[in-house]
């Protein structure tokens, strides 16, 4: 992966340009672990083509009937075909960090997003809030809690809460107590993050990077480690996030 100087802000000026799936690759592209695997998904890979052959004039059948062509399934949720407990590595790959199509190389930059790399859909679950002292809430204004009455019909329960939830959200927009999160809003945060993951992986100390992509009020401990967590799943939030000024 090409190393940019993290402490130069010019150097990072192509992520104006990102789109939603373009963010969540830059993160992904940085975790350690999803690096690995793609070293080991390549070595597989051309092992394979040196055996087979490339397409079109790819032996399938015997490519197929190779162990090195296969990884032991794992509880990933995608659609694989099963052949044996085992899946086809590319499958795998997919499945393991959250896409269709082939594995990228973590050097790709600004990947087309629906050719180069298609993202599978992100499924969100619903939110089971018991109490006021629920986690989910953690005293932030952005979140809310409503109650249903299951033994009634939910059609007229969910309008109301419909209604209420965009009358709340307008007025916490109104005063600022709430930002709606667009690619454009979370942009220069996250561009400050990509740096801190480049220092870091540069061997910069934590004070040094903090010292030079600090934002006021915010620490660079607590922003480095939203980063990491970005890099380690978080990346596929990203993807939920529109990327223009719509709710």
């Amino acid at each position: 992966m090409k190393q940019r100087n993290w402490r130069c802000a010019e150097d990072y000026h192509y992520t104006q340009e990102l789109d939603s799936g373009q963010w969540a690759w830059e993160f992904l592209r940085r975790n350690p672990e999803y690096q690995q695997d793609w070293q080991w998904f390549h070595a597989r890979w051309e092992t394979l083509e040196a055996r087979y052959g490339k397409p079109p004039e790819r032996d399938f059948q015997r490519w197929k009937n190779d162990p090195l062509a296969y990884h032991d399934i794992e509880d990933t949720g995608a659609e694989c075909q099963v052949e044996q407990d085992q899946v086809l590595i590319e499958c795998w790959m997919g499945a393991k960090w959250g896409f269709y199509k082939f594995p990228l190389d973590p050097a790709t930059e600004q990947p087309v997003i629906g050719e180069q790399l298609s993202w599978l859909e992100v499924e969100v679950s619903a939110q089971v809030v018991r109490d006021s002292g629920s986690p989910y809430l953690q005293g932030e204004p952005a979140r809310t809690a409503l109650g249903f009455d299951l033994a009634m019909p939910l059609r007229e329960q969910l309008e109301t809460a419909k209604r209420y939830l965009q009358m709340r959200q307008a007025r916490l927009r109104r005063e600022g107590a709430v930002t709606l999160q667009t690619i454009g809003s979370c942009r220069e945060r996250w561009t400050l993050m990509l740096r801190l993951l480049d220092g870091l992986r540069a061997g910069e100390h934590t004070d040094e990077l903090a010292a030079v992509t600090g934002q006021p009020g915010v620490s660079g401990a607590a922003l480095l480690a939203e980063a990491q967590s970005l890099v380690n799943g978080g990346y596929r939030g990203i993807l939920r996030i529109p990327d223009g000024r719509k709710p």
